[in-house]
């Protein structure tokens, strides 16, 4: 019922059925209200008796609620995640309706965000808990325990007992982790979508504490900042450069798989072949059917994480958004049909497999008959079934304190791995409620022969740890953690690591240094878990640990940072002298992103030093700038006018300069809002003054042209002599020799007037528009005089410009030139580069005149042209803003499917050669009606044949006779034409109101960038 929120003013019983109404496809002939819901009544057989119902639950349309986009029954309740709140709903009546709802959990969604980054990923962890996540509108939360959950800036994935108590954060630093899933062994995955800007979604291992990376503010960045600077969403190790840039604090993903990751399970063990057992299926929402569909793969062990094996397209070309396995053995899909933005309509498909339906079926049954009255040797033998779900019930039943000793029994038995694992996960459940039994039976498999058991033992006592653990076991598990720190397997190391930080004993702290150094920084996963060890028991003694650290291997000396990091310390700022580079940048990173705002200055104070990589030069930058003053405007002068430091530092050298006094509210190195008081900070032209040369002598024009609207912002009229001479070489680019003579008229330069002239007979157009708008201002009447000749005379570009400066001056004189400029648009003589600007002016001009010829005008478009009332912006756009427009604006978001270059998505066509293949008119359709031609390779239809059989796919080829289409499974089909019945044609992957995003300038802007793709 989410689009109910489109309508707040729908607030009555009688508004609310109208609407629920308006959005059925049977009416309903009555309702009843019951229990504040609405129960509509149909009769839809006609003979006069209702016969039918459908219960709308109205409680979920307060103005702060959210999507409901998250809804598990487990154990007679549904569990439903509705921004702000998880809900449990009962049904103690059998009714179908809820007679109680309880909110156990409220404060999520505390910002606005991306539609569909909302909670979802409702799931039931092997350990009985609640576990569900949430995109990056973040969470103000207060634990039933009163324990406070509080990042506004990231996803996150969280866990509860089922009553809702004990929620703790499991991970964060997720953007948009649509489902949650757990294999046979308890470990929990998801996929994390991208953020439209080049970069890839991530096949991610959620462990316990981990920081995946994200922050929400980096969607505002046009470069999406550190996001993509340090290559934050690669895998691990990547390539070198990854390996050098990327930051230590953050769990990096396993590999980059599918583009819009949504829903997500794992096989439960039947219903399908043996292939597919330890198997997930993904949902990859790309936007067009035939380029959609379910992945699947599988993972096995690499260290103490994962990497994918045997990953292929399981079943394609439909637009999925959710898969599932039934019961009955079915694969369950759900199918958004077209569109990123939708049709306002779905479908449910079922896939079965017939050669495996007899497990299946028998697996139904058992789970029909549910688990409450079997004996304990039922359920013992059920924990070996091949079925996951069985398997787990079967655990949930047994977990009672009678049964500890049959559990600890299973749980020492050398037989299956399986079996014993649900038993560790028994005595877990047990463990949280009263640690004493479970844990000293738990104990014993912490030297298992098998390193799975050992595994899950450490971390099921790791739980019960977190919650409460008796006194006498403290030290005997201390003990036997420190010895499993060096046990054969890394998963057992990781999870001993994490248990060493819960009981947060200083003495542990050797250890885990230890592991850090036999990691050698090898496993990012292990890496993890030392740090999570070390925060507690490091924080216990500090000085000790920093002066342990500072004199160990790099690997050591960066991990002791991010522990820092974690605990918000100061003493962070001691690694910034360090030796090796990569342990300064993580020292900058945790004193700029954590706001430790009293080692700013120790920050700043890099800048005196060389060879700092770009994350410490940003950074420190920045800590510089928020710190103010003039010696350290005098430092950042000096790094802008040094060749010694890319291009891009330079550039940013410059902005920060240009805002030191007027600083803006978001952060500079990650668009975080960190707003300063405006300051008017005396000296800072002086200190700028000497770098100028350097500045306006660089061979980038970029930089020069930054450069001279730094000197024209502070008024430093001395560089005027070298303005000049930029105006008059005709080896620069117009773009700064424009630059240059405007500043030359803020700085009211004396030689103006001759640099104007001089401009205005120059071959540069723009450089000749410059010098007339400036003329405008300085002497009117010539400057009008120009424009209004310019229309006759001038480029196109040129009348561009005069049209619209002719349109903002106003007047007789000025509104009878672009009157006469507007019969030629009549006649059809007008040039095609300035329509747009004609129909703007006299859009706005307020003139009966002017309004009568743009009736004249709209009533002359071809009425059986569609592009007729677009075609204005066919030419004359401004390809700089239509890059900007392609690869920065959210809403437009065209990179998010198309690749120009080595930038942007793989969706949709790559567009680095568009304009060979097409013209203009073809650019503006593609946008404003992207389903009037689909491009090669990206068509789909569904074909039926004279035979009855229905074959869909993407088009790869076709000729007079036959049509090749690639299948579900990616195989290529190839039919005869004079056998197809019937064809339908499917609808493009881009957004059909792309335009409702777009002014018609912007769209001129983004034609002309496509148009000079070649």
């Amino acid at each position: 019922m989410g689009w109910l929120n489109d309508d707040l003013a729908a607030q009555t019983v009688e508004d609310r059925v109208r609407m629920f109404r308006k959005h059925l496809s049977d009416k309903a002939d009555d309702y009843t209200v019951e229990h504040d819901r609405i129960r509509l009544l149909t009769d839809t057989d006609g003979d006069g008796v209702y016969d039918a119902s459908t219960v709308f639950a109205d409680g979920f349309n307060d103005i702060a609620d959210g999507t409901g986009a998250g809804v598990l029954h487990w154990n007679d309740k549904v569990y439903y995640t509705c921004i702000p709140k998880l809900y449990s709903l009962t049904d103690a009546d059998n009714d179908g309706v809820a007679d109680k709802q309880d909110a156990l959990a409220d404060g999520f969604g505390v910002r606005v965000a991306f539609r569909g980054h909302d909670m979802h990923g409702l799931t039931v962890g092997p350990d009985g808990r609640i576990y569900f996540s949430i995109g990056d509108r973040g969470y103000n939360v207060t634990t039933a325990e009163g324990k406070k959950l509080h990042r506004p800036d990231t996803g996150a994935v969280f866990r509860c007992e089922p009553d809702g108590s004990h929620l703790e954060e499991f991970a964060s630093g997720f953007r948009n982790p649509q489902e949650l899933a757990f294999d046979d062994y308890g470990n929990l995955f998801t996929g994390d979508n991208n953020s439209d800007s080049g970069d890839k979604a991530r096949w991610v291992y959620i462990v316990e504490g981990a920081d995946i990376g994200w922050r929400m503010y980096f969607q505002y960045l046009e470069d999406r900042g550190p996001w993509n600077r340090e290559r934050m969403w690669y895998p691990y190790r990547e390539d070198a450069e990854t390996t050098a840039v990327q930051p230590a604090y953050i769990t990096p993903p396993i590999i980059n798989i599918a583009d819009g990751p949504s829903g997500l399970t794992y096989y439960p063990g039947v219903g399908l072949s043996d292939r597919y057992k330890g198997h997930f299926f993904l949902a990859d929402f790309r936007g067009t059917a035939g380029n959609s569909g379910i992945r699947s793969f599988s993972v096995k062990p690499k260290g103490a994480t994962f990497e994918l094996t045997d990953s292929h397209e399981f079943i394609w070309s439909i637009l999925a958004t959710d898969v599932e396995f039934g019961y009955d053995g079915g694969i369950y899909i759900t199918d958004w049909v077209n569109g990123w933005e939708g049709e306002g309509k779905g479908r449910l498909y079922r896939f079965s497999d017939k050669e495996n339906s007899e497990a299946a079926a028998a697996s139904a049954a058992i789970m029909k008959a549910g688990f409450a009255d079997r004996s304990n040797e039922e359920l013992v033998k059920l924990l070996s079934h091949a079925d996951k779900r069985i398997r787990q019930e079967a655990q949930f039943a047994l977990a009672k304190p009678q049964n500890i000793k049959l559990l600890g029994g299973i749980a020492r038995n050398e037989g299956e791995t399986l079996p014993r694992i649900h038993a560790i996960w028994a005595l877990g459940q047990l463990g949280r409620q009263d640690a004493t039994g479970p844990t000293a039976v738990l104990m014993a498999n912490l030297t298992d022969q098998d390193a799975e058991v050992r595994a899950q033992a450490v971390r099921t006592i790791n739980d019960i740890c977190g919650r409460e653990v008796p006194q006498a076991f403290r030290l005997p598990l201390r003990s036997a953690f420190t010895k499993l720190l060096t046990d054969e397997s890394a998963r057992v190391q990781s999870f001993a690591a994490i248990g060493l930080g819960k009981f947060g004993e200083a003495q542990d702290s050797a250890a885990l240094v230890e592991l850090l150094n036999r990691n050698n920084d090898e496993d990012p996963v292990l890496r993890h878990a030392a740090v999570m060890g070390l925060v507690k028991t490091a924080s216990n003694n500090l000085d000790s640990f920093i002066e342990t650290t500072k004199s160990s291997s790099v690997p050591v000396r960066r991990a002791a940072v991010v522990v820092l990091r974690r605990l918000k310390s100061p003493k962070v700022a001691d690694f910034l002298n360090d030796a090796d580079w990569s342990v300064v940048a993580e020292a900058a990173r945790a004193i700029d992103d954590e706001e430790i705002d009293s080692k700013q200055g120790e920050l700043a104070a890099l800048l005196t030093r060389t060879g700092l990589p770009d994350a410490v030069l940003r950074r420190a930058m920045n800590a510089a700038f928020r710190n103010g003053g003039v010696d350290h405007a005098k430092t950042i002068a000096r790094m802008a006018a040094s060749d010694q430091y890319e291009t891009a530092i330079r550039e940013e050298a410059v902005a920060v300069l240009s805002a030191w006094n007027e600083p803006p509210p978001l952060d500079r190195v990650n668009g975080r809002w960190r707003p300063l008081e405006e300051r008017k900070i005396a000296g800072i032209a002086d200190a700028i003054r000497p770098a100028l040369t350097g500045i306006l002598g660089s061979s980038e024009a970029k930089l020069r042209s930054l450069g001279v609207e730094l000197a024209s912002r502070y008024g430093i009229t001395e560089v005027a002599p070298m303005l000049r001479s930029f105006v008059m070489d005709t080896k620069n680019p117009a773009e700064t020799r424009g630059s240059a003579l405007k500043a030359l008229d803020t700085l009211d330069d004396a030689n103006l007037p001759a640099v104007i002239e001089a401009s205005l007979k120059s071959d540069a157009v723009s450089l000749r528009n410059a010098a007339r708008t400036i003329l405008m201002k300085r002497d009117p009447e010539r400057g009008l005089n120009l424009m209004v000749s310019t229309l006759t005379d001038g480029k196109p570009r040129e009348q561009q410009t005069a049209i619209t400066a002719l349109a903002e001056k106003g007047g007789e004189k000025a509104m009878t030139a672009i009157a006469a400029q507007f019969d030629k648009l009549l006649a059809g003589t007008a040039a095609p580069e300035t329509h747009l600007e004609l129909i703007q002016a006299a859009t706005e001009s307020g003139s009966k005149e002017m309004a009568a010829k743009l009736k004249q005008f709209e009533a002359s478009r071809k009425k059986d042209d569609p592009l007729a009332k677009y075609r204005e912006s066919l030419a004359g756009g401004d390809a700089a803003n239509g890059r900007s427009i392609f690869f920065g604006r959210s809403a437009a978001s065209c990179r998010r499917c198309h690749k120009v270059g080595d930038d942007g998505g793989a969706v949709g066509p790559e567009l680095s050669k568009i304009a060979k293949e097409r013209n203009r008119e073809y650019l503006l359709e593609s946008i404003v009606y992207p389903n009037a031609k689909i491009a090669k390779g990206f068509e789909t239809v569904v074909l039926l044949m004279d035979s009855g059989k229905t074959y869909t796919g993407v088009v790869k080829e076709q000729d007079d006779e036959t049509m090749k289409l690639m299948d579900a499974n990616g195989a290529l089909i190839t039919v005869r034409k004079d056998e197809i019945d019937d064809q339908a044609k499917g609808l493009s992957g881009m957004p059909a109101d792309l335009i409702k995003h777009l002014s018609k300038s912007d769209l001129r802007d983004l034609v002309e960038y496509l148009a000079q793709q070649k």
